[in-house]
């Protein structure tokens, strides 16, 4: 089966503008970064469609198995541009990919994504940027059963002004707006406005370690709820969230950070649904050796629901890797995280009973291996499972992927500043 290639109709276009203006608007000493990678893959998916176990194949996708092949091509770009000073730069992200799925062809589809940013410093105490950022991939419910394909696009806005109080402190203030958009109507009631504005107070210690506190104010509306998903879910709340955001730099092999955070809610017409719970955070990450890191976390999170009977969910979080340079040429990754989702009921007319929780299991191991310079073969390979608290059919989903990976920067670390999809 021949994959076609991605075209660049609406993205590439905003990359090629953006980027002529970086080049006209540039200092005659500044250095313009550049980078580009391609990347092609074949996969084994065995459950792609996310169908539980002793589904009925035959009736539901008219086949004996849900496992499909899946062919990937990706292009990406981007570019690092100072403008007028070295102080003021334009930093543009692009990519384009197709997905074509052999066995199961109507879930072909192609992804975008763009990431642009103008950041600036207008003196020593005022500095700032804008975004804009906007993706379009396969919407993959982990919740749910994909039962048709549905493709979800978000964009966001943002600015951020800071004012810089003395060498370590400064203060910023950033404002955003998040859409999120479902081409499946029967996925609308997750299409989503959202608007927040964050204050806070930035400390960054001589030897690294930066310490965040402040305030955090999100109102989220659901434009296109019907009234039945209206009285269960609701339209619109609005979250306060304080926070303190701490990351220590004990050594240079050694790095440890903790979240601290309250996030109350309100909900406009379902009070008796309005929360304020503790979340947070820790992490660690250690490297024993020049060859060797490891990194383990544990964090507390409130998501949205993907299902009409569940307001929210309360998850408890755990992940551990390690990642090993067993040669110049060679690299291994391991991955693991285990995740308990707490499921909070929706109220008033439409809701269906409480569901038990559920938990999410993750393995993951992949292998790099640099056979040029620039060009890196690798091959991962993926467990996931989705099961409830006693009992019930699980979801098993096991990936297995070989790709190869061309990269190409005009300066070394290019690819990692511009936040480019590098191999670990």
């Amino acid at each position: 089966m021949t994959l076609p290639a991605p075209s660049l109709p609406r993205y590439g276009l905003s990359l090629v503008w953006l980027s002529c203006l970086a080049l006209w608007a540039q200092p005659a000493h500044a250095l313009v970064e550049t980078a580009v990678q391609l990347e092609s893959s074949w996969a084994s998916d065995s459950n792609p469609l996310r169908l539980p176990q002793g589904a009925d194949l035959p009736t539901l996708i008219n086949r004996n198995s849900a496992r499909s092949n899946v062919l990937a091509v990706d292009v990406r770009a981007a570019i690092i541009a100072p403008l007028m000073s070295d102080d003021t730069r334009l930093e543009i992200t692009g990519s384009e990919g197709r997905r074509s799925y052999q066995q199961l062809p109507e879930l072909d589809h192609q992804v975008q994504h763009l990431d642009s940013r103008l950041v600036w410093r207008l003196d020593r105490l005022w500095r700032g940027q804008f975004q804009y950022t906007s993706d379009t991939d396969l919407y993959q419910p982990q919740n749910e059963v994909l039962t048709s394909r549905d493709m979800v696009r978000q964009q966001q806005t943002g600015s951020e002004l800071a004012l810089r109080v003395s060498e370590e402190l400064e203060l910023p203030l950033t404002l955003s707006r998040l859409t999120v958009r479902h081409d499946n109507p029967q996925n609308q009631f997750l299409d989503l406005d959202q608007d927040s504005a964050q204050l806070a107070a930035r400390y960054v210690s001589p030897l690294g370690s930066t310490a965040m506190a402040g305030l955090r104010v999100a109102t989220s509306d659901y434009p296109y709820r019907s009234a039945s998903d209206a009285a269960s879910l609701d339209t619109r709340y609005v979250d306060h969230q304080g926070f303190v955001d701490v990351d220590w730099a004990y050594s240079p092999l050694t790095h440890l950070r903790a979240r601290l955070a309250t996030l109350s809610r309100s909900y406009q017409t379902l009070g008796q649904s309005n929360f304020s719970r503790p979340l947070g955070g820790l992490g660690l990450s250690y490297e024993p050796s020049v060859k060797t890191r490891l990194e383990a976390g544990w964090a507390r999170q409130v998501y949205d629901s993907s299902s009409p009977g569940v307001l929210y969910y309360l998850s408890d979080a755990f992940q551990a890797s390690l990642l090993w340079r067993w040669s110049d040429l060679t690299r291994l990754r391991l991955q693991a995280s285990h995740a308990r989702q707490q499921n909070t009921p929706a109220f008033g007319a439409g809701a269906v009973p409480a569901l038990p929780d559920n938990m999410v299991n993750h393995l993951g191991a992949s292998v790099d291996y640099a056979l040029t310079r620039g060009w890196t073969l690798y091959a991962e390979g993926s467990r996931d499972r989705f099961s409830t608290v006693g009992g019930g059919p699980a979801i098993d989903q096991n990936v297995l992927r070989v790709g190869l990976q061309y990269n190409y920067e005009s300066v070394p670390g290019t690819t990692t500043r511009a936040r480019l999809n590098n191999r670990p």
